[in-house]
């Protein structure tokens, strides 16, 4: 099980990367949000944006890397191009240059939400695990509905921080977002947190020492 609970977040990366690609294909945040306060986008980053995307689709990560650092110098002032470079950054498992780009989108634009969550899973590669609790918990603050930070926020719980009642949380709630289509490899961790996560129950006082007390707060209220 365990094999299997490691492979799954690295593969992860690969719908978080699909997920980014359409989430930063400028039409929600990039157009609307840059448009109002940098004004009409210039033609060539529509086009060669779109363009680095698709070779960031298709899984060619150099190029993308190279198209997007191209795009990120000519047109600086977007978060998405920045965000996407990172991600061709971490398929390249250059997670110190990833981490970097993304730190620029967060400059750019703090409230990218997509910014958090890839940003959660460089970190996690470099070993920062509680900068990486903090970003995924910021990307699910700025997006409740993410699932992937909740899943990958529950992965770095159980595996890294070792703190199996939150992990177990995570997993729920991941579980409860997916309704019909579960996951039964995520069922299965659930189970197995359930045995070894020891939930204390509240321990009913005994009908005698009550008794015994109750005359003493009688007295005490008596008092007042």
């Amino acid at each position: 099980m365990l094999f299997a609970k490691i492979r799954t977040p690295l593969l992860l990366v690969g719908l978080l990367f699909l997920q980014a690609c359409s989430l930063l294909s400028s039409k929600p945040e990039v157009v609307d949000n840059q448009a109002q306060q940098l004004g009409a986008l210039p033609e060539g980053l529509t086009e060669e944006f779109s363009s680095a995307l698709g070779l960031l689709s298709e899984g060619e990560f150099e190029n993308a890397k190279q198209a997007l650092q191209q795009v990120t110098e000519k047109y600086p002032d977007y978060p998405g191009p920045w965000v996407n470079l990172g991600i061709a950054q971490l398929n390249l498992k250059e997670f110190e240059e990833s981490l970097a780009s993304l730190n620029k989108a967060s400059e750019i634009k703090p409230d990218f939400c997509p910014t958090h969550s890839v940003k959660g899973i460089a970190q996690r590669e470099l070993g920062k695990f509680k900068d990486a609790k903090s970003s995924y918990e910021a990307a699910i603050q700025c997006n409740p509905q993410d699932i992937n930070s909740i899943y990958n926020l529950g992965v770095l719980l159980d595996l890294y921080l070792h703190d199996e009642a939150a992990a177990l949380n995570h997993y729920q709630q991941y579980m409860a977002r997916l309704g019909e289509q579960q996951d039964d490899t995520v069922k299965s961790w659930i189970v197995d947190l359930k045995r070894r996560v020891k939930v204390e129950e509240p321990k009913d006082e005994p009908a005698e020492a009550a008794a015994q007390q109750q005359p003493e707060q009688q007295v005490a209220e008596e008092s007042l």
